[in-house]
């Protein structure tokens, strides 16, 4: 039940994987895990995917799969309480260490591929495939609906993409970030609204008025202002995961009562809904394509922080 594809693709955390940010690396590594291409050739028991199928992969590539198991029987396979294979820097059930997209092909059990839908480009999909995932899973996790108010913290390749799907589900979006020069940048993929946490009466206008806030920064964070946005009762959703541990202060989260949540990517009937929404309400990531053979210079842009918002590796 598996299969070989090629692919597009690159993510934030290629970059802390590549540098052992995590402390987590084995090499030799080979990273990509937002990776589209073509199946080349399947197993005889394949049954949901064709020879010249478009197909992504996002950041697994296995759990358990069995039906007594209480997250894959309610497809949350990605967090298995058996066993959780990463799409790369892991290792199979019999010992096989998993490569990533970054590879010519790979091979992936067919669960954990994804037809990607006509109207989606690969370029723009192949980041939703852990990016937009990573973004969309906390509005259906904690039941945003439609007219409520959420926060989005940063406007970078997780934030862009946030901002879109708050629209696409009809909530009022608040950009939220420190740098003035986002603005524009916010405002263009649909936030309604743009908060300088370090403009203080900009800061008062939105004061208590949020229900959700999904963070996707992880530097330099204002948490004592972000936390001042949210009315009582409210969450406050951290995706970003740096690499030094997070600190702050307790008061505004126990005197408002604000609920503070955690998410990483989604299962597969998450994945196959993201695709869909996307694919409906033309959502894309905004990328750069870099040829493979301009890897390290992609990297290197990025650790300058230039990515506006993603980079894209192409073979």
């Amino acid at each position: 039940k598996q299969w070989y594809q090629r692919r597009v693709r690159g993510c934030g955390s290629d970059i802390h994987m590549i540098n052992n940010g995590w402390k987590s690396s084995m090499y030799p590594l080979v990273p990509g895990h937002e990776i589209i291409g073509t199946v080349e050739a399947k197993g005889e028991n394949v049954k949901g995917l064709a020879i010249g199928d478009r197909v992504g992969v996002g950041p697994q590539c296995w759990s358990c799969l069995e039906p007594s198991c209480k997250e894959c029987s309610v497809h949350d396979e990605f967090m298995c309480s058996t066993q959780v294979v990463q799409t790369y820097n892991d290792f199979y059930p019999d010992g096989n260490m998993t490569y990533g997209g970054f590879a010519q092909r790979i091979r992936v059990h067919e669960h954990f591929c994804f037809l990607i839908p006509p109207a989606l480009s690969s370029e723009g999909a192949a980041p939703l495939l852990c990016a937009g995932l990573t973004s969309y899973t906390p509005f259906r996790a904690h039941g945003i609906k439609p007219g409520d108010k959420v926060g989005v913290v940063g406007i970078g390749g997780l934030g862009h993409l946030a901002i879109q799907w708050g629209r696409a589900l009809d909530c009022e979006v608040f950009a939220i970030s420190s740098s003035p020069a986002k603005e524009a940048e916010a405002l263009g993929p649909g936030a309604q609204h743009f908060t300088n946490v370090n403009d203080n009466k900009k800061l008062n206008a939105s004061s208590r008025q949020l229900d959700f806030i999904l963070v996707t920064a992880n530097k330099g964070l204002n948490w004592v202002a972000i936390f001042s946005l949210l009315k009582n009762d409210a969450t406050v959703c951290l995706v970003s995961a740096p690499e030094e541990d997070i600190q702050f202060p307790p008061w505004p989260l126990l005197s408002s009562r604000i609920k503070l949540a955690g998410s990483i990517v989604g299962g597969t009937k998450m994945m196959k809904e993201m695709l869909q929404l996307a694919a409906e309400k033309k959502i894309e990531a905004r990328v750069q394509v870099f040829p493979i053979e301009r890897v390290n210079e992609a990297i290197t842009q990025y650790k300058e922080g230039k990515p506006r918002f993603r980079f894209v590796l192409k073979l």
